[in-house]
């Protein structure tokens, strides 16, 4: 695009150039060009870039450009502030680079706030405080703070995916040598900044956040004088097509600039969620609400095509993107014009399709899942007529429709004499094994309400390889309804494939059909305490009557190596050739480097206090039943190893999960000691240099990274009474066995670990050191 230098200005080595697009601001010029001839920072060049105005802004910059020596006018046809601020880019001459639209205002101390910071720390991007006004009050940036954008530190757009949550290029200073070869699109108006802002952030790589306000945003409060950030309000078609394209933009940087696939994957999820959520969600309901039928049906047809163009990983992690396809359109659909119904039919098809069993389930614990239903109903049926009669059930829930069913539900008992829980186990079920059996896999667990662990590697498989299967799942939830019992215990009865990770209640007593294949995932790697019919007869252990109708069913388990075998064959009461030593598929990602590298990042981030640190776990097992597991207490002394081993050390506490009750960190040790009870286990472990359990089977996963584990076992007489091992304890375990805090602190001093141990404890307990547990599974069990 062309543009002409009206007039240059005369500073030589300006410290920062200020980049100001005009058009039409006849109204606000004035308070921004004075808010940077007032910044305390001295050596600022300004470019005010016209973009074709006709109110007079013109003229009023050329009368500025007169008067002051570092103002810079410059003049193009009407393109848009992104060609203004890319002939601003050609003109500029400073070290760093701010963008400034035509009617905010700067604080008079932001620029030098930010140039120092950029000198002090040496990144390439400086941000801060962004605040919104209008001419009667201002307000911080809720979603800013509600994200942790603004927290102060270095940070990198993969280690803080957080600033993607701030893609608007006027609150920061970038270095120029960073954006001096970068452009904002001209194609479009909306959301063009959110490529170049994005490649700025993965470009440079560091970026530096001050705690103090740096930017203020004037909200336009004239209907007939709004600014392009209230575009999406005015014109949200326009805004939608321009924030598609602008997706596509940003899509391609990621591809090229972040070479992990598994950061790539990540860093892809967050940029959808928070551009569906914040930028897509306004256009598609102004749209829907308002739009005619030939803007909708482009809508829909658009979201089809971009639902199209991602993997089923991508979809399967953005909630919001799947909440919108669904419920938040069935609840609105009587807006959606008769014409513009069959494309959103086709977008409500391929949503369906690539849903999981834990996004799916996700959606049913929504507050909707009848309307979930029904979409699902109409996408099976290629119909619409489910949706229309969700809503006219609805319309009449306070009278005959849902009052009926409120009257089943209500007196159940009553009308067929049984709960509905034996309804559908005991009458219901037999009946669907009659059946023929389908192409199906059934996944079935109430330790996870989403798809994780080895469920969610072997699924990952079954989508590459069994790509014909149907496949559904059955994960933790509250409560079902006697429709979603019913639906549940006939995909059981006819799948060919049922997949465990552990009990499952549901099935407890109940004979699955003789040409079914349940397979046990177990859990848990390796054979440590003992389980199942293995543990009866000890103070924590079920009855025999009790394992049988839990473990009746199973056709196969799968083990991590040949030497368990007979341990698991005995825990479950299954024939020893029926124990398959395949691997343990959540443990594939112990040998994918790419991930591991990624998790890393991701704590450097995340836990700042970490770096530099060598990381100690502590990963305890339970005690007890139920009730006593809740009252938990940590023998281990924090302050005491905060004292010891403080300066070189940082302590991670991860419970087990069935503690529920929380574990708490004085103030004062906040900086070495972090309750990471809610992450990951295996993200923990791959962050962790020293591991401290007791009895827990972490030990074995943590075994394939071979590093240091120490055995804290204060009460193991007591324990042995409780469990017992499969192994005599001290002689099994690959690490030192200590009964005390001083002998933990003189153990870790002393770094008295043999390696050697733990490298043949892991080839011991692993067949297949390969990372390719899933994928065997898959292949040897799915025929």
């Amino acid at each position: 695009m062309l543009y002409e230098i009206i007039k240059g200005s005369k500073i030589a080595e300006p410290k920062i150039t200020a980049i100001v697009p005009v058009y039409n601001v006849i109204s606000y010029i004035d308070e921004t060009i004075h808010s940077l001839l007032n910044q305390t920072l001295k050596d600022i060049e300004i470019i005010l870039v016209d973009d074709g105005s006709t109110d007079g802004s013109f003229e009023k910059i050329i009368s500025y450009g007169e008067k002051y020596d570092n103002i810079c006018v410059a003049k193009e046809p009407n393109a848009g502030p992104g060609m203004a601020r890319n002939n601003g880019l050609s003109i500029a001459k400073g070290k760093y680079i701010s963008f400034v639209d035509s009617d905010d205002i700067l604080p008079e101390r932001a620029l030098e706030i930010m140039y120092e910071a950029a000198e002090r720390e040496q990144v390439g991007i400086v941000t801060g405080i962004s605040v919104s006004f209008n001419n009667s009050r201002s307000w911080f940036i809720g979603g800013h703070f509600k994200k942790g954008v603004f927290k102060r530190g270095r940070k990198t757009l993969l280690q803080n995916p957080e600033m993607l949550y701030t893609l608007g290029p006027c609150n920061k200073l970038y270095r120029r040598d960073v954006v001096q070869d970068i452009r904002f699109p001209d194609s479009i108006k909306v959301a063009e900044d959110h490529p170049f802002v994005i490649e700025a952030y993965l470009k440079s790589n560091n970026i530096y956040t001050v705690d103090e306000i740096i930017y203020n945003y004037r909200a336009r409060e004239d209907v007939g004088d709004i600014s392009l950030s209230q575009i999406v309000t005015a014109d949200p078609y326009a805004s939608f097509k321009d924030i598609v394209a602008s997706i596509k933009l940003s899509d391609v940087l990621f591809k090229q600039y972040v070479t992990n696939p598994v950061a790539l994957q990540k860093i892809r999820i967050d940029y959808y969620d928070r551009i569906i959520a914040t930028d897509i969600w306004p256009a598609y309901k102004g749209i829907l609400l308002n739009g005619n039928a030939e803007t909708q049906t482009k809508m829909f047809d658009a979201f089809r095509d971009l639902l199209d163009s991602m993997d089923f990983h991508l979809f399967n992690n953005l909630g919001v993107f799947q909440r919108l396809l669904t419920f938040e359109t069935i609840n609105r659909y009587t807006f959606i014009k008769e014409k513009a119904r069959s494309s959103y039919l086709r977008a409500l098809r391929l949503a369906y399709e690539k849903l999981d069993p834990g996004s799916f389930n996700k959606l049913l614990s929504s507050d909707f899942p009848k309307e979930v239903r029904a979409g699902e109903k109409a996408a099976k049926r290629n119909s619409v007529k489910p949706i229309y009669n969700r809503l006219v059930t609805r319309k009449l829930g306070s009278t005959i429709s849902a009052g009926f069913e409120k009257i089943i539900l209500a007196n159940w008992r009553k009308l067929v004499g049984v709960s509905r829980n034996f309804y559908a186990r005991r009458i219901a079920f037999p009946f669907y094994k009659l059946a023929k059996k389908q192409r199906k896999i059934v996944f079935l667990t109430n330790k996870h309400d989403v798809l994780s662990d080895s469920f969610k590697a072997v699924y990952d498989e079954l989508i590459l390889q069994k790509p014909d299967y149907q496949v559904v799942g059955y994960l933790k939830q509250p409560q079902r309804t006697i429709s979603e019992l019913l639906k549940m215990y006939k995909d059981i009865a006819t799948a060919e494939y049922v997949f465990l990770d552990d009990y499952y209640r549901q099935i407890y007593g109940l004979k699955l059909r003789k040409d079914s294949e349940v397979i046990q995932l177990w859990h848990a790697a390796g054979a440590f305490k003992k389980f199942g019919f293995s543990s009866i007869g000890y103070a924590d252990s079920n009855t025999e009557s009790f394992e049988r109708d839990a473990h009746q069913n199973y056709t196969k388990v799968v083990v991590s190596s040949s030497e368990i075998v007979p341990f698991y064959a005995e825990a479950f009461g299954v024939d020893e050739k029926n124990v398959l030593p395949l691997g343990v598929p959540r443990t594939d990602r112990f040998f994918n480097e790419d991930y591991k590298a990624y998790i890393k990042t991701v704590f450097e981030g995340k836990y700042p206090a970490l770096k530099n640190k060598k990381i100690i776990t502590y990963a305890p097992t339970f005690r007890g039943g139920p009730g006593e597991r809740q009252q938990f207490i940590m023998n281990l002394n924090i302050r005491r190893l905060a004292e010891q081993l403080g300066d070189e050390y940082a302590l991670i506490l991860k419970m087990h999960p069935s503690v529920v009750r929380g574990v708490g960190i004085p103030f004062d040790l906040q900086e070495f000691a972090f309750n990471m009870s809610g992450e990951d286990i295996n993200d923990v472990l791959i962050n962790t240099d020293i591991l401290i359990t007791d009895y827990s089977s972490v030990v074995f996963d943590f075994s394939i990274m071979e590093k240091p584990v120490l055995f804290y076992a204060y009460d193991l007489e007591s324990y042995l009474g409780e469990r017992n091992f499969y192994y005599n304890f001290e002689e099994f375990v690959p690490g030192p066995v200590v009964r005390t805090n001083e002998e933990v602190i003189s153990t870790i001093k002393a770094n008295d670990f043999d390696l050697n141990k733990v490298r043949a404890f892991k080839e011991r307990f692993f067949d297949d050191l390969d990372g390719k547990s899933a994928e065997r599974i898959v292949k040897e069990l799915i025929k």
